[in-house]
């Protein structure tokens, strides 16, 4: 039986060079700041992230529903994401870090993730207790304190809908996102818009 770095070593080998450029969803946005420096008021990004400096290391679950599960939903190129986990970690090797990353982390190339690994904020309170302690409410979606991970994850659906509503495992999903009508999902969209330019500028 496989263990799951001896599967990924079989991915990398067979996927690349394609895997380490791939990005199936056509994610453009630049790797914020935060990611090198930890300064944001989101709690959980920014005690991982300081893990990561401190340490070369931060636990799986941090690593997939924290740290590239933002990635995913914010936007990010999966290249730029790729080779930040490669210069941050102490066990990061480009043919571990890759697959992990730009497939599973950000669904880059749909070569195994069979659904994008995307959540909101209530799968980060859930699994830790950040929420507690953070400045962005985690039950609001839009408006002045909203967590930034609510408003991304249901933009993250909607501009991505063409390409992930036939997925079979996204269905629950979807039926939320029907849920929505066009005013709310413009106010969505604008506070999506208004996340992406706060970490632009260092203020998010």
């Amino acid at each position: 039986m496989l263990g799951w770095r001896e599967f990924l070593r079989h991915v990398y080998r067979q996927e690349m060079p394609d895997l380490a450029e791939a990005n199936q969803l056509g994610a453009n946005e630049a790797l914020p700041d935060f990611y090198w420096d930890g300064d944001t008021d989101m709690a959980c990004l920014s005690d991982v992230v300081d893990g990561v400096r401190q340490r070369g290391y931060s636990h799986h679950i941090e690593r997939l529903m924290i740290l590239a599960n933002f990635g995913l939903i914010y936007g990010v190129e999966p290249a730029q994401l790729n080779r930040w986990f490669h210069a941050g970690y102490v066990d990061a090797f480009h043919w571990v870090t890759t697959p992990n990353v730009v497939e599973m982390g950000l669904y880059g190339a749909g070569v195994f993730a069979t659904k994008p690994y995307a959540s909101s904020a209530n799968y980060v309170d859930k699994m830790s207790d950040y929420c507690s302690g953070c400045p962005y409410y985690k039950t609001k979606t839009t408006g002045d304190g909203a967590c930034p991970f609510n408003a991304l994850y249901w933009d993250f659906l909607d501009r991505n809908e063409d390409t992930l509503r036939s997925n079979h495992r996204m269905g629950l999903m979807y039926s939320h996102v029907d849920n929505k009508d066009d005013e709310e999902l413009a106010e969505i969209r604008e506070r999506a818009e208004e996340i992406r330019k706060m970490a632009e500028a260092g203020e998010l």
